[in-house]
């Protein structure tokens, strides 16, 4: 009787930490994991680099007050320590969110996605190359769920977004499967840059959020709207493109 007891209060305590992580996602189109309203706000990420294996890349995360906005920006370097042999390849900065808390029962605890089907950005940033990187429960703590961080009006501001399902599974970079995200295991959401490229990179971030279908088709919208009326040749591109494909289409 005790331990059946005690079983159902874990259950019901459990349930109660998750949700205060995860709120009933039917009711809502969004779920915010990271807003940037301040400079405290930053306590809620961490940075790495290439310096934890002995390289030089230096990465920063700051409050930029103007912006209203966090800043990540360093220097990327792809030079190899000379004290160690085994090291092959470096230049890799990144920041991501801490872990979520765990339970009273030291249990782990998760985002829950399974209701929204998308990841959006609202980011500003340079041409690097930088991608979106989503940390959930997979058989090796290295191995994380990346998507490229695709910027069509760089120095300004946009929203990207991203669809969950397209997230590949890598290991260290490489490739490893195309094992989807258990989208009720997620554990951090962050973004990182290994472009191969010696360099300055500059990004800004406002916010993070897993969304619905419905919300992705109004920030795509958005988006669309606004590249019809730049004169960025970049987005002017895009747009060509697409206008191309639609005709194909009707053919």
């Amino acid at each position: 009787m005790i331990a059946e007891y005690v079983s159902k209060l874990s259950k019901i305590m459990g349930a109660s930490v998750k949700k205060s992580i995860s709120p009933d996602l039917k009711k809502i189109n969004e779920f915010t994991m990271i807003q940037f309203k301040g400079p405290e706000v930053l306590n809620e990420c961490i940075t790495r680099s290439d310096k934890e294996i002995g390289g030089y890349s230096t990465v920063n995360l700051d409050w930029d007050p103007k912006e209203r906005a966090a800043h990540f920006h360093g220097n990327l370097s792809l030079d190899l320590p000379p004290s160690r042999p085994e090291v092959q390849r470096s230049g890799y900065a990144m920041f991501r969110t801490r872990d979520p808390p765990k339970n009273f029962l030291d249990e782990e605890t998760y985002w829950d996605w399974q209701t929204l089907s998308h990841v959006a950005l609202r980011v500003k940033g340079d041409r690097r190359k930088y991608f979106v990187n989503i940390q959930s429960k997979t058989a090796l703590p290295t191995e994380i769920h990346q998507h490229r961080l695709f910027l069509y009006n760089p120095g300004e501001w946009e929203v990207a977004v991203i669809p969950i399902n397209q997230f590949l599974l890598t290991h260290w970079g490489r490739v490893e499967s195309l094992q989807e995200i258990e989208k009720d295991k997620v554990r951090t959401v962050g973004i990182g840059l290994l472009d191969r490229r010696y360099g300055p990179f500059s990004l800004y971030v406002d916010w993070i959020k897993a969304i619905s279908d419905d919300e992705a088709e109004r920030y795509i919208a958005e988006g669309r709207a606004k590249a019809a009326k730049s004169t960025n040749p970049e987005l002017l591109l895009e747009k060509r493109v697409a206008e191309t494909r639609k005709k194909e289409m009707e053919l």
